[in-house]
């Protein structure tokens, strides 16, 4: 998979994808062991004698390089044998934008959008926070799905008890990211409280309106109510919190009605800033890192991964199977040949898919962090 064009030393030439799957992934690992032959390394070893008084030792040999996903940019032929370019983090490579691109269009994150009130309200107030939420809620997805950055749907609903799992069929979520929206109360997390401004039109308008209620029996204007947004996005897997934010923002006064009234346009307009801004955050964070979907074993030497036709996967996409325990972090080791595999989609899902081995070793142990990556 020609993506782009790198700069290497002057005995390595380009070539075309190799037909065979063991030649491509042979050229992965060299190009992973190059990577974390040219970085900093971390040799750690250790020995005991047991009970039979037979001596035991082990060595671990870590690398500090940080892979921007294992990324293809074009394959070599390097002295003969075959190795591949790949984009890492910290260094310039050229092509490597349009590496990204090409990889964002076909690829797309799947998450979980949740919402939740956690401000202390009642009557009113609680209403209208939660029609606000919900807007949020809505209008988030609408601009990640027009980015095609993410995909954000709404969580299966899954029974309490085990016997109502099983007699309905629900299965556990899947989905390899999880996002909350949360609404808080003012001051939250550290964050400031927005300021409410008025101009002296307005400040003019509130004395009157305070001296109308004065004389009323019941106020005809409700306060600004100042309250907290954050987003926040985990690894589902690992329950891992991978980048969240906040921003203060405010309800303005409004004037209190016996019938519903629709959010204020200028909350909305700030809504929607706030959340362009955030998905411009998530590009950032996540635009040219690793698609990654996990992977469990499955009958006759299958793997099923949680990414299906919604995230871009279809049949006979060719994916590089690894354990994230091991690698990349580990690749200088002698056994990490063991734990990466080169597998190509057989049947796609929703959801899911099923992938099955076409190169890598025959005894793959079965525990583990195992992922899938586009490359």
């Amino acid at each position: 998979m020609v993506l782009a064009s790198h700069v290497v030393p002057a005995f390595a030439t380009e070539r075309a994808l190799p037909a065979d799957p063991r030649q491509r992934l042979e050229a992965l690992q060299h190009a992973l062991v190059k990577e974390a032959m040219a970085g900093q390394t971390r040799v750690r070893s250790a020995a005991y004698i047991d009970s039979a008084g037979q001596l035991h030792e082990t060595t671990r040999i870590t690398s500090d390089m940080q892979v921007r996903g294992v990324r293809v940019l074009s394959y070599l032929e390097d002295e003969g044998s075959t190795s591949a370019s790949i984009a890492v983090a910290g260094r310039a490579v050229t092509g490597s934008e349009e590496a990204c691109r090409v990889m964002q269009q076909k690829y797309r994150r799947e998450a979980t959008l949740e919402a939740a009130l956690l401000t202390v309200a009642s009557g009113t107030d609680r209403y209208d926070m939660t029609m606000l939420m919900d807007q949020a809620r809505r209008r988030l997805i609408a601009q990640a799905s027009a980015q095609r950055s993410w995909l954000l749907t709404t969580p299966a609903s899954a029974p309490e008890s085990m016997y109502e799992r099983l007699l309905t069929g629900a299965g556990t979520e899947v989905t390899p990211f999880q996002m909350v929206l949360h609404i808080l109360p003012a001051g939250s997390l550290g964050v400031e409280a927005a300021k409410i401004v008025k101009t002296p039109g307005q400040k003019a308008k509130a004395l009157l309106q305070d001296a109308r209620s004065m004389f009323a029996d019941e106020p005809a204007w409700r306060a600004a109510m100042p309250f907290v947004m954050r987003l926040s996005v985990t690894e589902r897997s690992s329950q891992k919190l991978l980048w969240q934010n906040a921003v203060p923002l405010a309800f303005p006064q409004t004037e209190i009605t016996a019938t519903s009234q629709p959010i204020p346009a200028t909350l909305i307009k700030t809504i929607d800033r706030v959340l362009q801004h955030w998905l411009e955050q998530l590009d950032t964070r996540f635009g040219c890192g690793p698609v990654q979907f996990n992977a469990v074993p499955e009958g006759s030497g299958n793997w099923a991964i949680n990414g299906g036709q919604a995230a871009g996967v279809s049949v006979g996409d060719q994916l590089l199977l690894m354990d994230r325990d091991r690698l990349p972090a580990r690749v200088l080791e002698p056994e990490s040949v063991r734990h990466m595999a080169l597998v190509e989609v057989v049947q796609v899902r929703a959801g899911k898919a099923t992938v099955r081995k076409l190169a890598g070793p025959a005894d793959m142990p079965k525990s583990g962090d195992w992922v899938v990556t586009p490359f």
